[in-house]
Parts: C-alpha cells; sequence; structure tokens
C-alpha cells in the first residue's frame, strides 16, 4: 500500500515535467479548455464530470471553490492524465484490463482495488446498482444484467458491466474501457482509476442506504 509520501512524490514528479510543457498544447490533446489571463494559464480538466482546475506556472490542481483539497490519487490521476496523453481518439473498441500492457502482472491489484468492491457492493442488487449509476453521470448500457459507461477523462471511458447470478453461478462483475486507453494513462493508473469509478458508486450508494 503505498504511503502517503509516496503519493506526494508522485505529484511532485509530474508537476515538475509539466511545468516544462505548453498548457495550450496539453489542452488540445487532452480534450481541456484552455484559459490565460495575465501571466496565468489554466486547464479546465473533466474528472468524471466533475471540473477540475489546473493552474500554470505551478501546476497545482485546484479543489471545487469552497471545498478541501482534493484526493492525492485523484490528483495524481489529473496530473498523470494530462501529462501521458497523446490524443489518441476513441476507437469504439472495448478491452478488459488484462489487455492493457502489463494487465496480467497487475491483475491481483486491479480484482482488490475495483472488480471485487463493485461484485461485493453490488452484485446482489443490480436495481441499487443502475439507480446510483444514473446520479454518478453514467450512460446506461445494455451489456450484461446491467451496465453504465463514466467518462473519467474526455478520452477515457470506464464501462462497468455486472451479470446476476443463480442457482449455478455467482453474481460476475468486470469493468472494461476503450482500446486506446495505454495511450493515455499507465496501467497502474489505470488498475487506480476502475478503483476510482467503483468508490464513487459505493459513497453513493451508502448514502442512499442512509436516507431510506
Amino acid at each position: 500500500m503505498p504511503r502517503i509520501d509516496d503519493y506526494k512524490a508522485a505529484i511532485a514528479l509530474a508537476v515538475a515535467e509539466l511545468q516544462q510543457k505548453n498548457p495550450k498544447r496539453i489542452s488540445g490533446l487532452s480534450r481541456c479548455e484552455y484559459f490565460c489571463q495575465d501571466t496565468r494559464e489554466w486547464l479546465v480538466v473533466p474528472y468524471f464530470g466533475q471540473p477540475r482546475q489546473v493552474v500554470w506556472p505551478e501546476v497545482k490542481v485546484l479543489p471545487p471553490e469552497g471545498q478541501p483539497e482534493l484526493p492525492l490519487t485523484e490528483q495524481i490521476l489529473i496530473l498523470h492524465y494530462l501529462l501521458r496523453t497523446t490524443g489518441e481518439p476513441l476507437s469504439g473498441r472495448e478491452i478488459d484490463f488484462r489487455d492493457v500492457p502489463e494487465g496480467g502482472f497487475y491483475w491481483s491489484a486491479f480484482v482488490s482495488r475495483a472488480k471485487k468492491p463493485l461484485l461485493e457492493t453490488f452484485g446482489h442488487d443490480l436495481d441499487l446498482y443502475l439507480k446510483v449509476a444514473g446520479a454518478a453521470g453514467g450512460v446506461i448500457g445494455s451489456q450484461g444484467d446491467a451496465s453504465a459507461t463514466f467518462p473519467a477523462f474526455p478520452l477515457v471511458p470506464v464501462t462497468h458491466v455486472l451479470w446476476r447470478g443463480d442457482e449455478e453461478f455467482s453474481p460476475e462483475a468486470n469493468i472494461l474501457f476503450d482500446a486506446t486507453i495505454p495511450q493515455h494513462l499507465s496501467t497502474e493508473d489505470i488498475a487506480a482509476l476502475a478503483g476510482a469509478s467503483v468508490y464513487r458508486l459505493m459513497g453513493l450508494a451508502y448514502k442512499m442506504r442512509q436516507s431510506k
């Protein structure tokens, strides 16, 4: 499990690299809006449909006004997306985590971080999943017995697919990505992003259950 110091070091490395890059060019590659005022430049990065502001020259991910600092893991994913994306457009072809480079090596981490929590939280309640996914901005799909696609970043959709169990089979789940995702994030970041896509829904599900 990474320590806070590791996260801070990852942010510092990404910041140092991005400070050497042209934010206007990055905006074109990442499909993020670019703004400039005096000597200050910034991008608005949609993260699961929520705007996040990254400012230059210091290169800092700002929280929405009036809110606390964003989680370090979220800051890392945003910075790494801006740093890594090649601007490759979506292919329309989906792959699962084992199809990304070294996906097999990170598979157990991916399962524990993303697939298992998705299955344990929603595998026996697909109606709740669809309700929560819709509330979280997901586009409900037709795959499996329940599915939804979330715009993690402009060029990085994440799709959950769930199958209900029966007398013979236990419930099953998978998380899919556009085949171009290695052009935008490292394999380790893909695993972290998949986990983030699930934790958001788990938090909403908890609030919905508490409000009943």
